[in-house]
C-alpha cells in the first residue's frame, strides 16, 4: 500500500510539472495581453518563503512554495486519472 502512495505522489508531482511547463509554452505562444495569455500565465502561489534563522554556529533556511496555475492541475488531474488505470480500478 505504501508503495501506491509513493508512487501517487510521484505521478502527481510529475503530472503538475508537465501541466506547469505546458502552460509556460502557451503563455509565451500567444500575443501579451491577450486573454488567453492572460489564463495561462496567472499563478496562484501558497506556501512559506524563505526564513533563515542564524545561531551563529548553524545556519538553517527553511521554506516551501507552491505555484499553481490551470494547466499544472489539469495535468495533476489527466496524472491521476492514468494513474487509476494503471492500477485496473479506473473504468
Amino acid at each position: 500500500m505504501s508503495k501506491n502512495i509513493v508512487f501517487f505522489i510521484l505521478v502527481i508531482i510529475v503530472g503538475a510539472l508537465l501541466g506547469s511547463f505546458l502552460g509556460k509554452f502557451i503563455e509565451n505562444a500567444f500575443p501579451a495581453g491577450g486573454t488567453v495569455r492572460d489564463l495561462f500565465g496567472t499563478e496562484i502561489s501558497a506556501g512559506l518563503a524563505p526564513t533563515t534563522l542564524d545561531l551563529r554556529v548553524l545556519e538553517f533556511t527553511v521554506g516551501c512554495m507552491i505555484k499553481l496555475n490551470v494547466t499544472a492541475v489539469l495535468g495533476m488531474l489527466v496524472a491521476a486519472y492514468v494513474f487509476r488505470l494503471f492500477l485496473g480500478t479506473g473504468k
